[in-house]
């Protein structure tokens, strides 16, 4: 897929490089639905983490969400256990210690899930940085190379200029 992302940048180059080149500003005219075109097609070969990103998030939030949903539903039986038991002093000291324990694990749990929803998610987002800031190096020096292209074409036509004269 970042093999797609670079022939598609080097097309790019290419598009610029054979540009109607304007004389003395060092300026290019190209074909904007062509490079209108080409900028859809390397928006569809970035990596699917960019377009799944929502989901994960979603995934993430619906993993949290049930397991406060199960924490939740864990204590009120726990709660309604005690209640059931409150008639005995000492079923009803079982019954809070047991109630305790249940919300405990259910808290335990709780977060193992929100800790494991944030560590893949952090992991697929920091493949999607990678990914992102690889392509923002090469378009970085592929934006240098086309300056220094100019300023080489810009030093040649001045270097003509002068030997005229």
């Amino acid at each position: 897929m970042e093999t797609d992302v670079l022939e598609l940048l080097d097309e790019l180059e290419e598009i610029i490089d054979s540009g109607t080149k304007i004389p003395m500003t060092g300026k290019v005219l190209v074909d904007d639905s062509a490079l209108f075109e080409l900028i859809d097609r390397i928006r569809s070969s970035l990596p699917e983490e960019i377009q799944s990103a929502k989901w994960i998030m979603n995934e993430r939030q619906k993993l949290i969400s049930e397991a406060q949903a199960e924490a939740q539903k864990i204590v009120e039986r726990g709660k309604t256990y005690i209640e059931k038991m409150a008639e005995e002093n000492e079923v009803v000291k079982q019954a809070q210690e047991y109630a305790e324990e249940i919300v405990r694990q259910a808290q335990a749990y709780a977060r193992e899930v929100k800790f494991g929803a944030v560590q893949y998610a952090d992991e697929v987002f920091q493949g999607m940085e990678k990914a992102l800031a690889d392509n923002a190096a090469s378009i970085r020096k592929n934006r240098e190379e086309l300056r220094n292209m100019v300023k080489r074409d810009d030093r040649s036509a001045d270097k003509g200029v002068e030997s005229r004269a």
